[in-house]
């Protein structure tokens, strides 16, 4: 195997010592992590957003770009949004972010209401039905809110609630799987959006309460199949959009207005009511490969430190990200292929493991480290390894 490198946690930070620029980003990741651990000690659970003590909003934004890559744009207009949100009460916030399935909405949404200890719930916009009829309704919204936020309805009130999936709801969108029943839900979350009390059960005395949604913010997602096409027809023009050119992310001049939305089968009435849009990024080959070796929640990361605890040190190309990246760009499912081909790429591999425990046993200190050589065909063929 040609181009082999060690990709280890201690090699990395033994070669960091000897080169300026890693320390310092080290050191300014020390300083961010440390400001974090600050923030929650200052701001424990039973606080709301109405009295906690924010973070620097730059700070937030450098916590999430350490699991969030290739959406650094889309990631401050959905922080800055969320902020003015909590700091101008008389602003009501709904966000609407629109991406391609596995561009990190989801995720980035998790990461940044992680760091400021907002209670939320995210919810599946094609399990709920109109009033009257089978399903889930908008008030199992707010009790599942109210629960996260250990049933302390002065937090909830304060808190997140995330509806995925919204475009399938649309009335007259160009997916297939749109809900027949769709307007009149989303008439039903007008109730959420425009600031309204609501009456939900509780378990506790007086057993119903009135849960004011003035402050709640609410964020929808959805990947909007087909709204490239209305927003194109508008343009006229023939130029590739956020869904076209695999390596090409949207212009400003392409941006999406809300009268696309509206033509896309949404009603007037919810459309006005969205105060942020935000579009996603298309994840690009380098983007891929990037979450692979430098997010937080790269998978391939995980598997790194598993093995390294049971004294495997993983040996392979430089270029196995790549081939790792270009598999996934194939079934157009963005970062969500990441996982699947590194799962398959390990299977073998921890299968071996952990079969054999007294030879791979869990622990803290190890002196001598096997050595995991992964061959770049590993990608297609996961036998293409060698453990010596």
């Amino acid at each position: 195997m040609t181009d082999v490198i060690e990709q280890n946690i201690s090699t990395t930070t033994e070669n960091s010592t000897k080169n300026p620029e890693k320390v310092k980003a080290k050191s300014n990741k020390s300083k961010r992590s440390n400001a974090y651990k600050r923030f929650l000690r200052e701001n424990n659970e039973t606080q709301d957003s109405s009295t906690m003590k924010l973070p620097r909003i730059q700070e937030v934004e450098e916590s999430v770009l350490t699991c969030i890559i290739g959406q650094n744009e889309p990631v401050r207009q959905i922080i800055t949004a969320i902020y003015k949100a909590i700091v101008f009460k008389s602003i009501k916030t709904n966000l609407l972010i629109i991406g391609d399935s596995g561009t990190g909405k989801t995720e980035t949404i998790r990461q940044i209401l992680k760091v400021l200890n907002l209670p939320y719930t995210i919810e599946d916009a094609t399990k709920y039905t109109q009033e009257g009829y089978y399903g889930a309704d908008v008030e199992e919204m707010i009790y599942n809110l109210f629960e996260n936020a250990n049933q302390d309805i002065e937090r909830a009130q304060n808190g997140v609630i995330v509806i995925d999936e919204i475009d399938k709801k649309a009335g007259k969108g160009f997916s297939d799987e749109r809900d027949v029943s769709g307007r009149e839900v989303l008439n039903s979350l007008l109730k959420i959006i425009e600031g309204t009390k609501i009456s939900i059960d509780i378990d506790k005395e007086p057993y119903i309460a009135d849960f004011d949604t003035s402050n709640l913010i609410v964020i929808f997602l959805g990947a909007f199949s087909g709204l490239e096409e209305i927003r194109k027809k508008r343009l006229n023009t023939s130029k590739a959009g956020f869904n076209l050119n695999k390596d090409v992310k949207p212009k400003q001049d392409t941006k999406l207005l809300k009268q696309d939305l509206i033509k896309y089968g949404l009603p007037e009435e919810f459309v006005g009511r969205i105060s942020t849009i935000v579009e996603m990024n298309k994840l690009t080959k380098q983007d891929l490969a990037s979450i692979l070796r430098n997010s937080k929640l790269s998978i391939f990361r995980a598997y790194q430190r598993e093995l390294r605890e049971r004294g495997i040190s993983l040996y392979y190309s430089g270029r196995l990200f790549e081939r790792i990246a270009e598999k996934s760009l194939l079934t157009d499912t963005g970062a969500r292929e990441l996982n699947n081909t590194v799962n398959y790429i390990f299977d073998r591999i921890i299968y071996e493991v952990l079969s054999n425990p007294d030879k791979y046993p869990k622990r803290k200190h190890i002196t001598k480290y096997k050595q995991c050589r992964l061959s770049l065909d590993i990608v297609n063929n996961n036998t293409r390894y060698t453990i010596t």
